[in-house]
């Protein structure tokens, strides 16, 4: 489900529930999961804290998509703590670095996290751009028409925001 800011709605009670079953785990899939969870649940701090844990595991133990992955999970939570430039930074890195490898699932994670940074920065032109890209991509890739219509709802939010906010 897209909202107007590009953000999914989650299911508490689901998430609460996953990360009451990963426990302390702490191979680096859990800690992953872990920051995913914390994040969806509000609990930001702790979130931001296991996402950093994650990013060093990750350094440490993955490959590059790892590391790359890593910075995008930390980038949602500093992008839904407020710190969007730190977020956007962070995020177009990751970017690059998926385009310039040619990891088109985490790309494709990578364009819509950097539209949803930009709308949140209220930079609606370059969010519309990101998703005009992002749908480029998820074609050539193959993607579900229902992944398609769903981004394409979203170029539509953006569109929408585009005539009714001010620049």
């Amino acid at each position: 489900m897209i909202s107007n800011s590009l953000h999914d709605t989650p299911d508490l009670r689901t998430a609460q529930s996953r990360l009451d079953e990963l426990g302390t785990a702490r191979s680096t899939a859990a800690v992953a999961e872990r920051a995913d969870l914390l994040r969806v649940l509000g609990r930001l701090d702790e979130a931001l804290a296991t996402a950093e844990e994650s990013y060093r595991l990750a350094f440490f133990t993955g490959d590059r998509e790892d590391v790359t992955a890593a910075r995008l999970r930390r980038a949602r939570v500093l992008q839904d703590k407020g710190s969007l430039d730190r977020a956007l930074t962070e995020v177009k890195a990751c970017s690059l670095a998926a385009h310039t490898e040619a990891w088109g699932e985490l790309e494709a994670s990578a364009l819509y996290q950097l539209a949803s940074v930009l709308v949140d920065l209220r930079r609606l032109e370059e969010a519309r751009s990101t998703i005009s890209e992002l749908v480029k991509l998820r074609a050539s890739q193959g993607a579900p028409p229902e992944q398609l219509t769903a981004l394409d709802e979203a170029l539509e939010t953006i569109m929408r925001r585009m005539l009714t906010e001010p620049a």
